[in-house]
């Protein structure tokens, strides 16, 4: 694992240093001057809806899994996912919002979280089809819908495929009993109505970069909506710590055929990730330092295995 650790800081400082090496530091820095503070603030905005839109959402999926928790023990485990995040590969660390619950709630948490996170990895997909619909409508447009159209019935099911988690057979016994046990809690989760959700917090997201890329120049919304949902997958691989590097590269790459000089690309990128990432995960820090809480050992006890050994019997 540490060697893993070490090649992701070295794939990071690699790209940067490419990065760098084609767009100096001073044009980066030179990219602020003028910014339009506005744009800026419209910006904060549209971060403030898309976490009041996730904190929403996430309490409501608690809700119907059959966990009683209140509006902020919700919104602390999602702010404390966040926090994780900034610091793991692709984002890795926000399926750990399950280690801030009680720990005999973990299990259907942390499916709940798996069942949450792919809506939003769906939703980012129907952005890019919306994209290549608006770019190019024939083929790749209808290419891009008929392959959306396909995988609807299978997400529309998700409940079914993530209840099935605890048949993986590389989860440790105890782990692996405690999810069968769960599985019944995704059943009475409406997937409709939270896809409806996560599409309008992605959506959000996407305001945000565009608010972002007007406070450095004119730039239309077909530019954002055919390019962010591929900048944000480029920042979700796990091969680097928090998506850096890979996320600017692309966009600079992206963004060019818009017209958007590649100072500005990595500098709003950059923003993006402030905004939307490091910022809801200081106020997760903030708030498990102010609660007192620590991060807990993902672990399960003797009673676990018992559970798995009456369901082997």
């Amino acid at each position: 694992m540490r060697g893993k650790h070490v090649l992701r800081v070295g794939v990071t400082a690699l790209i940067a240093s490419v990065i760098l090496l084609r767009v100096p530091v001073q044009a980066l820095q030179s990219a602020f001057t003028g910014i339009k503070f506005g744009w800026l603030i419209a910006a904060l905005g549209c971060v403030a809806a898309m976490l009041a839109a996730r904190c929403y959402r996430w309490h409501r999926l608690l809700s119907a899994g059959g966990l009683s928790t209140t509006r902020a023990d919700s919104a602390r485990s999602l702010m404390a996912g966040f926090t994780l995040s900034v610091v793991t590969p692709g984002r890795l660390g926000e399926f750990g919002r399950c280690l801030f619950v009680e720990e005999s709630d973990r299990p259907p948490v942390l499916m709940l979280n798996v069942f949450d996170r792919i809506l939003d990895m769906w939703a980012l997909f129907s952005c890019a089809v919306l994209g290549l619909m608006a770019l190019s409508p024939r083929p790749h447009g209808i290419f891009a819908l008929g392959i959306w159209l396909a995988v609807l019935p299978a997400a529309m099911g998700l409940p079914t495929f993530v209840g099935h988690l605890g048949d993986i057979p590389w989860w440790p016994v105890g782990l692996r009993a405690r999810l069968r046990e769960a599985r019944h809690r995704l059943l009475p989760i409406s997937t409709p109505d939270f896809a409806g959700w996560a599409l309008l917090s992605t959506s959000f997201d996407l305001l945000t970069f565009y608010c972002l890329l007007r406070a450095f120049q004119p730039v239309s919304l077909l530019a954002v909506l055919t390019t962010f949902p591929f900048i944000v997958i480029a920042g979700g691989m796990p091969i680097s710590i928090s998506g850096l590097g890979p996320r600017e590269g692309l966009a600079a790459i992206l963004l060019a055929r818009y017209g958007v000089p590649s100072a500005v690309a990595i500098d709003a990128t950059l923003l993006l990730w402030a905004f939307s990432a490091l910022a809801p995960a200081a106020v997760g820090a903030i708030w498990l330092a102010v609660s007192g809480s620590t991060l807990p050992r993902f672990s399960f006890s003797d009673d676990c295995t018992d559970v798995a050994d009456k369901q082997s019997a």
